[in-house]
């Protein structure tokens, strides 16, 4: 997946020169943005004001190029994190279906899960951030809506317990306007599909990234993220308020108890960045507060630990 991609022409071009696209991923999560300083978001300002229409039914759209990477990844890292100088977090609550994907019948939807990613990051060099995360997915029934413990396994037929999903030792990544790196790799950049479009009022950022080094080859996460457009333009806001919806595909948990049994699992997820914890639903800070109140804050002793190379 390293290298750099083609430069391309896109009909979506409207009063704008043709720009190149490289890529770049966010780290977990789930997955962006940024503000465009510079001449070429002026071009693409400007450009898009003679076709941006916040209102009626028609619709708009057109896809958003940069002809500076820096300016790419800003845009991107505004959106998914926050452009800080120093050192910054960002929060993110959601829900998630999951589904089973058997390979030889129909995909059965099996439970959904409540959660949060905790990013937390640190700028260790120029347009250079070292990147962090935990995440939390609480099951709930899909009957019921409430959290639960247990459930049958509707392809075995037993009944399974079905823990709290703790991701905690994801080893981050640094990332650049060059691509990210996965801290526990060799320093190769990686460049998954990343592309910024306008759609009426709203700038979405769809993209794709891999797994990091040691996890399930199968892995995959792809997004879809968007924000108010006009709130994308003031470059004043390091940090947008993001919603995103996407998708991961990943290999039967061991706590389902498949066995050798062929097939995957399919997670589906609505997301909305927050400011803190505090603006958690009432159940879901209460239920964490009780069992994780240690992961309600940033991790930042992770940084203590050594990249695999130099930054």
């Amino acid at each position: 997946m390293a290298g750099t991609k083609n430069r391309k022409q896109s009909s979506g071009h409207v009063g704008q020169p043709e720009i190149g696209r490289r890529s770049l991923m966010g780290g977990m999560s789930a997955l962006v943005g940024a503000g465009m300083a510079g001449g070429s978001l002026g071009r693409a300002s400007s450009a898009s004001a003679a076709t941006h229409s916040p209102g009626g039914t028609k619709i708009h759209t057109r896809f958003l190029e940069f002809d500076d990477p820096v300016e790419e990844f800003e845009a991107h890292f505004r959106i998914e994190r926050d452009l800080v100088e120093d050192q910054g977090t960002a929060l993110t609550w959601f829900y998630w279906l999951l589904y089973l994907v058997p390979g030889d019948r129909p995909p059965i939807p099996l439970l959904r899960y409540e959660g949060m990613e905790y990013s937390y990051f640190r700028k260790v060099a120029d347009h250079t951030y070292r990147i962090r995360a935990h995440n939390i997915s609480v099951p709930l029934s899909l009957e019921t809506n409430d959290y639960m413990e247990s459930m049958v396994n509707p392809l075995t037929e037993k009944r399974i317990a079905t823990p709290t999903s703790l991701i905690l030792n994801d080893p981050g990544t640094i990332q650049s306007p060059k691509g990210f790196r996965n801290v526990t790799g060799d320093g190769t950049y990686v460049e998954p599909y990343r592309q910024f479009r306008i759609e009426n009022d709203l700038l979405k950022l769809d993209s794709t990234r891999t797994a990091p080094p040691d996890w399930p080859v199968n892995h995959i996460e792809s997004s879809i993220q968007q924000v108010p457009y006009e709130m994308f333009l003031d470059k004043s806001n390091t940090s947008l308020p993001a919603t995103s919806t996407g998708l991961y595909v990943f290999p039967y948990s061991k706590w389902l108890e498949m066995g050798d049994r062929p097939g995957h699992l399919l997670g589906y997820w609505d997301a909305r960045k927050i400011p803190s914890p505090q603006d958690f639903p009432d159940k879901f800070l209460a239920k964490l507060e009780k069992d994780y109140p240690e992961l309600l804050k940033p991790r930042w002793s992770e940084f203590d630990r050594p990249a695999g190379f130099a930054y």
